[in-house]
């Protein structure tokens, strides 16, 4: 970023220099997302030197990031109390705003506006703020004061793209993001942001541009995966597909090289829950855990519709949405670690052997816990998409048997095709080889299938292709399965304000379409290893091989 952009000045300014090397140090390892190394430095700091607030607040970073949010604010507190620095409270008023604790983290900001009222990196902190809230438009007013007051800010201008775009205003979004790059044609965070729109078309001067900037050998690994999936997308909109292949190819090819992945670790891991979750596992443990009926579980690969449906159930009077959760993980952790390698799969079926009665239902109670602190409104039922605790199915049963459980599918090659494009923020680390992306797929259908035996009728499936063919019937019969009344705004869930915070967050602002189905055929010469991987699977979908 450039130095004399007055956001990017405002920041640093708000954070001086660490003064400790140790602490220099920490704060690079977090940088680079080494966040053990980076833990490590500032404990051994804070057994020297307990009252640092300089440390407290990179302690409360790490919290944060492994979301121990409560251990976050305390010492975010602790910090306050040692140091009024203004960026020890703008960082407790972030971590505030992400607990959706709103109206402390409008405080916390309002205090640092009334020592610096036209600080433009805080006021658009306020900003996010109000998106946040859902208040787009007053974020957009806002934003457009700091375009008013910073008309050469680059920054300013991309941010203000973003606001437009979560307000559904996307000619305004295009229009900010190009004059975000004639200010800073260097930067390339807003090609990599336009494609998420899915509806703007790059040109030819777009695609001459990436090609050029590709060739500077300066390029960070990071800012040249960015632009090779921006490329790829620009090809793809001009139906180039050997060349958004190739583009698609390399830039999963970089991102794989820094990803620590077993792609074994999930098959010991399915082969193992196979063994353990019996019919007669379960008939042994009848009535074990808590009996709420508030969480409904969306589970399924990414891609495959699930935002979608988050979408509709969030549109029903009963249900508030809470996105992807890592409570469930979170909560279990402690006495039933998932396995990280193919080796330390068996030891999680000795953990699961080893609960109690007692336990199941503790462990149960703390997930609750966890997610009734990120609940806004009191609706009875609550949806937790973090998509991977298909893993974790048949925990969930044993801890949460009322607990609702809908498994999204779509296509194994449209679903699986959509991985390998698709630039995930987080990341998803199975999702950069075609074979692994099949394997994962397979593994996924057949753990779900051995639940489906096991315990019949527990899971509901949603297969996207129906969703679109047959929108109604569908959402009436998820309904049934919900065991709630059926609500027609719940077929208008494009007219839903909330804010979805996925890649599928503009899709599904728009009512169903049937253009996301048969996707990779355009990709079909190159798909042979994701085919070869897949196996039975694609042969028998939407059924499972016998």
């Amino acid at each position: 970023m450039a130095a004399s952009d007055p956001l990017v000045e405002a920041q640093r300014n708000l954070f001086p220099p660490l003064r400790s090397r140790a602490l220099g140090e920490a704060a690079e390892a977090l940088a680079a997302g080494r966040i053990d190394a980076a833990e490590s430095l500032i404990a051994q700091h804070l057994r020297q030197q307990p009252n640092d607030p300089a440390a407290l607040n990179l302690m409360a970073d790490i919290a944060r990031r492994h979301d121990r949010f409560e251990d976050a604010i305390e010492l975010s507190q602790r910090c306050l109390k040692l140091s009024s620095d203004a960026g020890y409270r703008f960082n407790y008023a972030v971590l505030l705003r992400r607990m959706n604790r709103f109206e402390e983290a409008d405080a916390q900001l309002d205090i640092l506006l009334a020592q610096e009222p036209q600080n433009p990196f805080i006021r658009d902190q306020k900003a996010k703020l109000l998106h946040a809230q859902e208040k787009h438009e007053e974020a957009i007013a806002v934003r457009r004061e700091l375009i008013e007051a910073h008309p050469q800010s680059a920054e300013a201008w991309l941010n203000y793209a973003d606001s437009f775009r979560l307000a559904k205003r996307y000619r305004e979004s295009v229009a900010a993001y190009r004059r975000s790059l004639e200010l800073k044609p260097s930067s390339n965070k807003a090609y990599t942001r336009l494609p998420d729109l899915k509806m703007h078309w790059f040109g030819a001067d777009d695609m001459s541009w990436m090609q050029q900037r590709l060739l500077v050998s300066a390029l960070t690994a990071d800012d040249r995966i960015n632009l090779h999936f921006a490329l790829a997308k620009a090809c793809e909109d001009q139906k180039l597909y050997p060349q958004a292949f190739e583009n698609y190819a390399k830039a999963n090819a970089l991102r794989r090289l820094s990803v620590n992945f077993d792609p074994e670790r999930l098959t010991a891991h399915r082969q193992v829950c196979e063994a353990l979750f019996t019919p007669e596992f379960f008939a042994e443990r009848a009535g074990w855990g808590c009996p709420s009926n508030a969480p409904i579980f969306i589970v399924g690969l990414p891609r495959s519709g699930s935002t979608l449906l988050e979408q509709i159930l969030s549109s029903h009077s009963a249900i508030e949405a809470l996105g992807e959760l890592p409570d469930m993980d979170k909560a279990t952790a402690s006495a039933i670690p998932l396995p990280t390698t193919s080796e330390s799969a068996p030891p999680y079926a000795q953990a699961v052997r080893g609960l109690d009665a007692d336990l199941a239902r503790t462990l149960a109670e703390h997930y609750l816990a966890l997610t009734g602190a990120r609940r806004i409104t009191r609706k009875p039922f609550f949806t937790d998409k973090a998509l991977s605790n298909w893993y974790q199915g048949g925990l969930i049963h044993l801890i949460l048997p009322n607990a609702k459980i809908v498994d999204t599918r779509r296509h194994p090659l449209d679903c699986s095709w959509s991985c390998f494009k698709s630039h995930f923020p987080k990341g998803q680390p199975f999702s950069h080889r075609l074979n692994e992306i099949g394997r994962h797929y397979s593994d996924y259908v057949a753990l779900m299938t051995h639940f489906d035996r096991v315990l019949p009728g527990r899971i509901h499936r949603v297969v996207y292709e129906s969703l679109i063919a047959d929108p109604e019937g569908e959402v009436r019969r998820l309904f049934e399965y919900l065991e709630l009344p059926f609500e027609p705004q719940c077929l208008s869930f494009h007219e839903n304000p909330r804010r979805a915070r996925t890649l599928s967050a503009e899709q599904v602002r728009l009512p169903l379409y049937k253009s996301g189905v048969g996707q990779w055929n355009a990709y079909e010469p190159w798909l042979g290893p994701l085919k070869a991987a897949l196996g039975p699977v694609l042969k028998t979908y939407p059924n499972a091989p016998e």
